[in-house]
């Protein structure tokens, strides 16, 4: 009783059990009947039985949740000031570079550097009205067509000739009716448009041409409807000129006719290819016709199951490098029109930008074209014999194993010499 107690027993009332009278001691004798029942009716009453909590959230836990709960709302508050801290900055910055911008648009279009080309651009980026409704290639090149105009207070724009963007001051919608509805329709301000960057397709479509009233002095960039038009003109003359090039580069075609050269580049789409992509698998149709401008493909042939003389168990699938194609080269025109399987996996090596022609485009081409490209173009690659196949698989294994071995005895050298590479001695 004396010595080391132990977690959850009650000892005083342990010491009245033992003090029963009758109870045996030492084993010697035996307990009374009385004795015994009395032991086993009050034995359990040792045990401390534990605390009986009531349904809640104690005190202690509830502080805690109070505590995380000023402790997120203290960072959400300090979030938001540091929001509307960086706000001004914002807006400030904003500010900045729209007058950049205002002062680069008032030269004259072909009195604009490079330099000034670059802050339009960057300030034409922050408003998600163009950026959203031009393609990038067109929105990168409106900052050499685009102009400035100042309007003072309560003059009326006409929506009608053009695309306008407000960089400063605010006007309302207007027309020439003055209905009620024009009251009623919100101002815009920096950053909100009217007008539309090409003519509408219908006079008599029971809209109303739309027109802004100047509430305070305005700066405004103006997109017009002829100098959209010959942006767009230039774009896609510059992108035919480019995929006429790519297509009379391949060897295929330098002898081809203009007109026909001409009814495939209206069918090319530009594309750009991840390394180490599988472009083709062997015995598959190609997929589509491809003209490579940069980059590199690799051509692999199976040759079949090899099995490992040393371990005399697991079979692997080898291939062999049989060519590789890059710039100014094509691949897939008479598997496309004859719907031959190709006879060569075609995985690119390198980051590849190609155009390429789909097979239900091709197909719709007219019969002289096609018969031309049938004349001219070739298989990508013949199919080897597999004697030859595997006389160049072991050509380059060996090719490879030198390439190691030379590697492994120029390394050697170095280290007992004491040289690291890239280090010295």
């Amino acid at each position: 009783m004396d010595g080391q107690r132990i977690i959850g027993i009650n000892y005083p009332q342990l010491r009245a059990l033992c003090g029963i009278s009758g109870l045996s001691e030492s084993g010697i004798s035996q307990s009374s009947v009385d004795a015994h029942e009395e032991f086993m009716n009050l034995y359990q009453k040792i045990f401390l039985q534990p605390k009986k909590i009531p349904p809640g959230i104690p005190l202690g836990r509830e502080s805690n949740i109070s505590h995380a709960s000023q402790t997120l709302k203290a960072m959400e508050s300090q979030a938001r000031q540091e929001r509307n801290r960086n706000r001004p900055q914002e807006k400030q910055t904003q500010e900045m570079l729209i007058n950049h911008a205002i002062r680069a648009l008032k030269k004259r279009p072909i009195e604009r550097s490079q330099k000034d080309l670059q802050v339009i651009l960057k300030m034409l980026k922050m408003f998600p009205c163009l950026s959203t409704q031009l393609p990038k290639q067109e929105l990168n090149k409106i900052s050499s067509i685009g102009v400035v105009e100042t309007w003072d207070r309560s003059q009326i724009l006409f929506g009608h000739d053009g695309f306008f963007l407000m960089l400063k001051g605010s006007v309302k919608p207007y027309t020439r009716k003055g209905s009620r509805e024009d009251q009623n329709k919100p101002a815009i301000g920096v950053g909100g448009f009217f007008g539309s960057f090409e003519p509408p397709q219908s006079e008599d479509s029971g809209n109303i041409t739309q027109c802004a009233l100047t509430l305070e002095v305005c700066e405004i960039f103006k997109i017009s409807h002829s100098g959209y038009a010959k942006l767009k003109e230039d774009i896609a003359a510059k992108d035919h000129a480019m995929k006429e090039s790519l297509i009379k580069s391949c060897q295929y075609y330098l002898s081809w006719p203009k007109l026909s050269i001409n009814h495939l580049t209206k069918l090319i789409q530009l594309k750009t290819f991840p390394a180490n992509q599988v472009l083709v698998k062997e015995g598959r149709v190609c997929s589509f016709v491809a003209y490579i401008r940069e980059g590199e493909c690799t051509l692999l042939q199976d040759i079949g199951a090899l099995i490992h003389p040393a371990k005399k168990k697991g079979v692997g699938i080898k291939s062999v490098v049989v060519r590789r194609l890059g710039c100014m080269e094509s691949f897939g025109e008479v598997s496309v029109l004859q719907e031959q399987p190709s006879s060569c996996t075609i995985i690119t090596s390198t980051e590849l930008q190609a155009g390429i022609i789909q097979p239900e485009a091709l197909r719709d081409l007219d019969s002289v074209t096609i018969s031309l490209m049938l004349q001219t173009a070739q298989p990508t690659c013949r199919k080897l014999s597999q004697e030859e196949i595997t006389k160049e698989y072991m050509r380059q294994e060996k090719s490879k194993e030198w390439d190691h071995i030379k590697k492994r005895v120029l390394s050697d050298a170095l280290f007992y010499n004491g040289i690291q590479l890239g280090c010295g001695k």
